[in-house]
């Protein structure tokens, strides 16, 4: 996770011309339109659109979106902008802006030099997977907006709003937005161009999984209200899932988030309300995990057949997210449940009580200090693993914690290293803290 400051800014003369103005702006005359950035820790994927509204008209002067990516950075892709009637501007193709600390390519760049009237734009930037957003400022895309007050006649307006495409159509073609003002289909078109594309998919390779992601995404662009629509989220969902390795979690959040906001009662809801969550689980996106199960589990009848599996995925949710004590009674009521006069009513009771039992015994020898006994507990279910399994992130943190506190310095710097590998960039809260005791113990 990383904490976000914007680079100073840079001093560039801008040229402005269309049929009915040229104008010279300078930078520093410019003023902010939109900047949610604060000094705060970030993450990636955001999970809700981010618009902006301009109460008169303004010539945008520059677009800029983070890119922090787990401290990689993002290859430039493009931005655009979406206005009224899902009118397009753009795409712009960004260049890359190193960040205060040298990490090139943190920042994506655009400078449109476009006229907008007033109206509420929504951003699009071609690589949601890598975009930063910021929890603090609920979760959407971090982006500062500069731009310059016009006072136009409407004639004027008319001739400068026009969307402007940076991007020849054939090097925008992969992008996840348009590369071009495209003019709203009827329905009865919607519905033989979906017919047109899911002819497509068909005819393309089953491995040519980039094809086939851009045409579904293509599908879902053009006709949205085909009936071909929820069935290429279901299936774009399934080739995130299990066609790409490693899986796109940060794609498929997005995708299954838009989905339910558009189908919020099919049939096929429930299914993809699961997906997301076992989405957010799978990228350790504890506090959305946590914020399902508070809802769900008071909601939950005890003669349920996955009660007890629920609980469990509670309780592991609470402990990724921080709250081992809370996570420790429901240890406890699974186990007390497995282990009584009511385990006849579960499959797999005996299952469930050997892992509740086990993160009771965990917790125990934490809370009781005892790392020794906890680096041979866990040396001795590590070892029992099958050749395919592989120890969950917590605990990984634990084992390395434990061998830290027992004196083996060494062995707990290799663990904390495999913490990160685990992590694979979703910068969860145990990767925060495995990195922070790697640097205290200067590695």
């Amino acid at each position: 996770m990383r904490i976000l400051f914007w680079p100073t800014k840079v001093w560039v003369t801008l040229l402005l011309s269309s049929a009915a103005l040229s104008l010279q702006v300078q930078a520093e005359e410019t003023d902010v339109i939109f900047d949610n950035s604060i000094a705060a820790p970030v993450d990636s994927v955001p999970l809700k659109p981010i618009r902006f509204t301009l109460y008169d008209a303004r010539t945008i002067t520059s677009i800029q979106t983070f890119h922090w990516n787990g401290g990689q950075g993002a290859t430039p892709g493009s931005i655009a902008l979406q206005g009224k009637d899902k009118r397009l501007f753009g795409p712009w193709k960004a260049t890359g802006v190193a960040d205060d600390q040298g990490l090139n390519n943190a920042y994506w760049l655009v400078q449109p030099n476009t006229l907008l009237e007033a109206g509420t734009y929504t951003v699009l930037d071609s690589e949601p997977g890598t975009w930063a957003r910021n929890p603090a400022q609920g979760n959407v895309g971090i982006v500062r907006i500069t731009g310059q007050q016009q006072n136009l006649s409407a004639a004027e307006t008319a001739t400068t709003t026009q969307p402007i495409e940076l991007i020849p159509p054939a090097e925008s073609a992969g992008e996840s937005v348009a590369s071009a003002d495209i003019t709203p289909l009827t329905h009865e078109q919607q519905q033989l161009r979906a017919e047109e594309l899911f002819e497509q998919i068909r005819q393309t390779d089953n491995y040519d999984y980039e094809q086939i992601e851009r045409l579904y995404l293509q599908l879902l662009r053009e006709c949205p209200d085909s009936d071909k629509a929820e069935e290429s989220y279901f299936r774009l969902s399934n080739l995130y899932r299990m066609g790409m390795d490693p899986p796109e979690y940060g794609k498929l959040r997005v995708l299954l988030e838009e989905y339910l906001e558009r189908f919020p009662d099919s049939d096929m809801a429930p299914e993809m309300r699961e997906r997301l969550l076992r989405t957010y689980e799978s990228s350790g996106q504890w506090q959305q995990v946590v914020e399902i199960y508070d809802q769900l589990i008071p909601a939950l009848p005890e003669d349920h057949q996955y009660y007890l599996v629920k609980l469990l995925d509670y309780a592991n949710a609470l402990e990724g997210n921080g709250n081992r004590e809370k996570a420790f009674t429901y240890y406890q009521q699974v186990a007390s449940i497995a282990g009584g006069e009511k385990a006849g009513n579960y499959d797999m009771s005996d299952f469930w009580l050997r892992v509740a039992q086990n993160r009771i015994d965990v917790i125990g020898k934490i809370q009781a200090e005892q790392w020794q006994d906890l680096v041979a507990l866990y040396r001795e279910q590590f070892s029992k693993m099958a050749w395919a399994e592989m120890p969950q992130i917590q605990e990984l943190l634990e084992y390395a914690e434990a061998l830290e506190k027992s004196g083996d310095a060494p062995e707990a710097i290799n663990q904390y290293r495999k913490v990160l590998k685990t992590d694979q960039g979703y910068e969860t809260r145990q990767a925060q803290l495995a990195r922070e005791r790697l640097v205290a113990l200067g590695s």
